[in-house]
């Protein structure tokens, strides 16, 4: 059974920043948003601002004196009006037309597009993004949006299965009010993702924006009421995770929790949406990250696994779910390949994450800088090589140094352990069937990848290696929507794959009607 990609669906272009054009609208953006700092992000509730006491500045992780908003947290009683308003609108948002809800989306795509260097240079200087994967995520939140538009067309309409005397139905209807609690590291994209599925399947939504990237949601949530989305469809709520979220979550008007972070939080979710007593299962949608691994064979392509390790372990330095955070080499090809990949470190250019040809920018704030310079300290032997940086630069910003470690260990915390940071590790593997076995021998399961030009192994990685998305001689992060649904299991996750075709059933709930047609008459209608 083949696997068809969504026939209406086209993936957005990427822009070519060699171009001078595109570099010229780009430096202008950087100047003009500036302008707008400090932007002033609110909780709105049915479209109304609420105004708090408690107000925290978001500053520029790569140029700490240079604040780029005043987050504006919400009240628990901001929460509590949310969740009050989206129950009151449920029945309102339920009945609206799906081609209208569709609508919503498309129109969000095209305000997206026209809005790419706004967008660009806001994500730049909130959370130390580069710029070419700032613009990928960009067109993936597009992306979102005209894909589900489309996936709700198909599911929108009811299959039917009619025998003599007897009509069958099979439809969905949306589950109730979605709590979506996003991440930083794809403050876009994800958030877009996240909100915009259950919002066309029909469910009020909550938007709970990371601390760290809230002026970039606000952005996003600003764009999708210029869209007609109705304001008491969709809240936002800025503020502390362990204060509004866990409000939230506990909440019994919440039917549905769209998360994306770590596992601890993750899974803690899970335990207390499983307790609680309601008149409805609450229904956990996580996706909570991995440790991820490149098998590099005996007969692979050096030079291309170099390439793609490089990226795949330090591009948007290491914070991504799918990051790459250990190598596994056959011994053939070890100090081989540890030669050129430390050499190839060494190429990467750090700095202001602004400038398009800089490769290493900052980690996201401070609590995550001392959290990695802790684990560089506690594996200071086994570091193989590091980037080094100015101590004027580590200065001004939160910078850590990428570093390749080199182990013999892979049940140590180098190969057991999510960083969330430029941090890989070398592993020796006897041979490919040990390499896979090193591989799995974790608590994740998202993305992997194999380096090798041999068929039978090829064939082994496909049906051995556990992970969500298996990446074949290519880096293992960038995944692209419909063409490479996103989403892992162990431990990395549950529910359907972002960017797939089940996703927005997770938010519905399918019901299958049966008419006896063998009826003698009708009661006239009154």
């Amino acid at each position: 059974m083949s696997f068809h990609l969504n026939s209406n669906f086209q993936n957005e272009p990427l822009r070519d920043f060699s171009k001078e054009e595109e570099r010229i609208v780009l430096n202008k953006g950087f100047v003009s948003i500036r302008k707008e700092f400090p932007i002033q992000v609110f909780p709105i509730v049915s479209g109304k601002t609420k105004k708090t006491s408690v107000v925290v500045p978001a500053l520029n992780p790569a140029n700490t004196v240079e604040k780029i908003a005043d987050i504006h947290y919400a009240s628990l009683t901001d929460a509590e009006d949310a969740v009050k308003d989206s129950v009151r609108f449920f029945e309102t948002w339920k009945n609206t037309k799906a081609e209208i809800r569709i609508g919503f989306l498309k129109k969000a795509a095209d305000i997206l597009r026209s809005r790419k260097a706004e967008l660009t240079v806001l994500i730049s200087l909130e959370v130390g993004k580069g710029i070419k994967d700032i613009d990928a995520e960009i067109a993936e939140a597009i992306d979102f949006c005209e894909f589900y538009a489309n996936e709700a067309e198909n599911i929108f309409q009811p299959r039917k299965r009619d025998l003599l005397g007897e009509e069958n139905i099979y439809t969905y209807i949306p589950r109730g009010v979605t709590l979506v609690v996003a991440p930083w590291n794809f403050p876009l994209a994800i958030l877009c993702g996240m909100t915009v599925a259950p919002l066309v399947a029909g469910n009020p939504v909550i938007m709970k924006p990371a601390e760290q990237s809230s002026a970039i949601a606000f952005k996003l949530f600003n764009i999708l009421l210029e869209a007609d989305i109705p304001s008491s469809a969709l809240h936002f709520l800025p503020g502390k995770g362990e204060e509004i979220g866990a409000y939230l979550v506990k909440h019994p008007e919440v039917h549905t929790i769209n998360f994306t972070g770590s596992r601890a939080v993750g899974l803690g979710m899970i335990r207390e949406a499983a307790a609680q007593d309601l008149k409805f299962v609450k229904k956990v949608v996580a996706e909570m990250g991995g440790k991820n691994a490149i098998i590099v064979d005996e007969d692979a392509d050096l030079d291309e696994a170099v390439i793609a390790s490089l990226q795949s372990a330090f591009g948007f330095q290491g914070q991504k779910c799918s990051a790459l955070s250990r190598i596994i080499l056959l011994e053939s090809n070890y100090d081989t390949f540890k030669s050129r990949f430390i050499d190839a470190l060494q190429s990467l250019k750090p700095g202001l994450p602004e400038d398009p040809s800089v490769k290493v920018g900052p980690v996201i704030d401070s609590e995550s800088k001392s959290r990695l310079d802790s684990i560089a300290a506690q594996f200071s032997s086994k570091i193989l090589s590091k980037l080094n940086m100015g101590e004027s630069q580590k200065q001004t910003g939160h910078f850590v140094e990428p570093i390749i470690f080199e182990s013999e260990d892979p049940s140590s915390p180098l190969g057991q352990t999510e960083f969330f940071g430029p941090y890989v590790t070398l592993f020796r593997a006897k041979n490919f069937e040990d390499a896979i076995k090193i591989a799995n021998n974790v608590d994740y399961a998202l993305t992997g990848g194999v380096f090798s030009r041999n068929p039978k192994n090829i064939r082994y990685a496909k049906e051995k290696f556990e992970v969500g998305n298996l990446y074949i001689n290519r880096g293992i992060t960038g995944a692209v929507v419909d063409r490479q649904p996103f989403g892992g299991y162990k431990l990395s996750g549950v529910g359907a794959k972002a960017g797939g075709p089940d996703y927005l059933k997770q938010f519905l709930e399918p019901i299958s009607i049966t008419e006896n047609t063998m009826r003698r008459g009708f009661i006239p209608e009154t």
